[in-house]
């Protein structure tokens, strides 16, 4: 309809032209509307759009107001002058193939142009009336940005049907497991590769190291240079970026142009340089998986062979990918925990009831001897002797229930947050050298010689009944363990801090077993050749850990154990 009334127009006005070069223009040289030259002009100046009329071969004849603004000139400036020279854009190849084109074949043509410098959008129409072709330029650039904010409208609107029909698919993978590594080897292969050309979780262990826990790659092939890479630079907890960095402060990195930022990636380290650019990582997210306020892991989305550009849409979904992730993985530990728990529990009960019965075992058949010992018989009563061996026995039994019993009991405080602590000022080395003696029955029975260096003083403000229990605590486990070998202990001092040092040449520990030594109900040696309830060393750990001091092991297996406790002297 606008091109048809464009072309009325402009016929209705080219007649008029016609008719003034024949002499036949019924309003002659001073008709109302016409220039200097008698051309008629009212009909296309009256016209909303830019409309310029040319001759057959481009040379502009008349130029309305409205093109007049267009251009930014004087419309004399344009008369007599070719088309394309009046504006930049004209000068493309193609428009000027479509304007011969119109010019020869007198089909007309419309064709959308975009100003860059202005960043506005027009439609202009060509088409032939007569011997002239006319140019009509109308803005759309209002409907062009209305219809760009649709379509933008539109695409988040398929993006987010994209991303809650993925999450859902995601949620149902990450729901149909409790088993860690599991739960995250499916997720790794979920995103790939919809969301990644290669996707890895890491987690942190608690010896501060990084354990990929899965991997997964939209091509088989780049698995080995990927484990390749892994191998020549592992991943550290103190990296300055990267998976390390995300482990560490719990923020999400997004590099979308990996390329530009390679060259001071590792310090500007040319060998590792190479090495990213041979496995083609164009971009990538790392995100963390939280749960409870704790990082769990870090999930990492790769992009190498797609070249597929990520956005802060891509972000946001692999962020909340990562939550799903790690609400899973948390619910997953939680159920490893308390299946642990229930196995902990049975095997102390087992281990506790054990304990229990043969002191009480022990002591009933004391007890029976005793009384029978003091029955008058025909041969007469029992040696003194005989009797005093008895009741010693009696004693040394009583003694092992009543320790059990006050670790139970220190469990349950300890547990409850009740553990409290009678500070006094003391001396470690004078406290050393009196408790020590009293393990001279035990030391004599597990055939141990101790040798003690505590000259002193190692002074102190300090619980004296819980350092008591500590040191007791301490013995007792290297005379258990170290059965029929020398034992030392040793107590050092300097003006901030004391040390109290306990040597055994026993079983020894193995590496793996160090993190796990403290820890309740922890039982690293077979309760058939080593009695005891497990909470030995977890207790020592809670006193001292009160007493804002620290516990360490120095042990491998057939090597002994040494433990050592350092205390401040004065509270923090």
């Amino acid at each position: 309809m606008l091109i048809g009334r464009d072309i009325a127009l402009a016929r209705s006005h080219t007649d008029r032209l016609d008719a003034h070069s024949t002499g036949q223009d019924p309003g002659g040289a001073g008709h109302d509307g016409s220039d200097a030259s008698g051309l008629d002009t009212a009909l296309l100046d009256q016209m909303p759009e830019a409309v310029v009329v040319c001759s057959l071969d481009a040379v502009c004849v008349h130029v309305n107001p409205m093109m007049e603004r267009h251009l930014g000139r004087p419309r004399q400036d344009a008369l007599g002058r070719v088309l394309w020279e009046l504006n930049s854009e004209w000068t493309e190849r193609a428009f000027q193939e479509r304007f011969h084109q119109v010019a020869r074949t007198g089909e007309a043509s419309e064709l959308e142009c975009h100003s860059a410098a202005q960043d506005r959008w027009f439609v202009m129409r060509l088409f032939r009336v007569h011997a002239r072709v006319v140019l009509t330029s109308r803005e759309i650039t209002a409907e062009k940005k209305q219809e760009a904010t649709l379509r933008a409208l539109y695409d988040e609107m398929r993006r987010a049907q994209r991303h809650a029909a993925f999450l859902a698919q995601a949620s149902e993978v990450l729901a149909s497991s409790l088993e860690h590594d599991l739960i995250l080897q499916r997720m790794a292969h979920l995103a790939v590769p919809i969301l990644a050309d290669a996707c890895s979780v890491d987690l942190p262990t608690p010896d501060g190291q990084v354990r990929r826990a899965a991997v997964a790659f939209s091509k088989p092939e780049l698995a080995a240079p990927a484990h390749d890479f892994q191998t020549r630079f592992p991943i550290r907890l103190e990296d300055p970026g990267g998976i390390g960095k995300v482990l560490r402060t719990g923020i999400t990195e997004f590099t979308p142009d990996f390329a530009a930022t390679l060259a001071a990636s590792r310090g500007g380290d040319p060998v590792y340089r190479q090495a990213v650019e041979a496995l083609g990582i164009s971009a990538f997210i790392i995100v963390p998986l939280i749960s409870r306020g704790r990082v769990l892991g870090a999930l990492t989305l790769l992009n190498s062979e797609s070249r597929r550009r990520y956005t802060e849409a891509d972000v946001r979904l692999a962020e909340d990918l990562a939550r799903r992730a790690a609400t899973s993985l948390d619910n997953g530990r939680l159920y490893t925990e308390a299946q642990e728990a229930v196995r902990a529990r049975d095997s102390f009960l087992s281990v506790a009831s054990h304990e229990l019965n043969t002191p009480l075992t022990s002591l009933t058949l004391n007890i029976q001897a005793l009384r029978r010992d003091m029955e008058p018989r025909a041969g007469g009563a029992a040696s003194p002797e005989a009797l005093s061996a008895k009741v010693v026995a009696v004693q040394r039994q009583v003694s092992r229930l009543s320790s059990l019993v006050r670790e139970l009991l220190d469990v349950s405080r300890i547990t409850a947050g009740r553990l409290r602590l009678e500070r006094e000022d003391l001396d470690l080395a004078a406290l050393t050298r009196e408790v020590v003696p009293r393990f001279s029955e035990d030391l004599a029975r597990a055939g141990c010689e101790l040798r003690l260096d505590a000259r002193g003083p190692a002074t102190g403000h300090w619980d004296r009944l819980r350092l008591e229990q500590v040191l007791q605590n301490l013995l007792s486990n290297a005379i258990k363990y170290g059965r029929g070998r020398p034992i030392e202990v040793r107590v050092e001092a300097d003006d901030a801090r004391a040390w109290l040092t306990v040597k055994d040449q026993g079983v020894g520990i193995p590496p793996e077993g160090h993190a796990r030594l403290f820890q309740r109900f922890e039982r690293l040696a077979s309760e058939r050749h080593y009695g005891g309830l497990g909470l030995g060393l977890w207790i020592v750990k809670q006193i001292v850990d009160a007493m804002e001091g620290r516990i360490r092991v120095e042990s491998e297996p057939g090597q002994g154990s040494t433990f050592t406790v350092e205390l401040p002297r004065q509270r923090a």
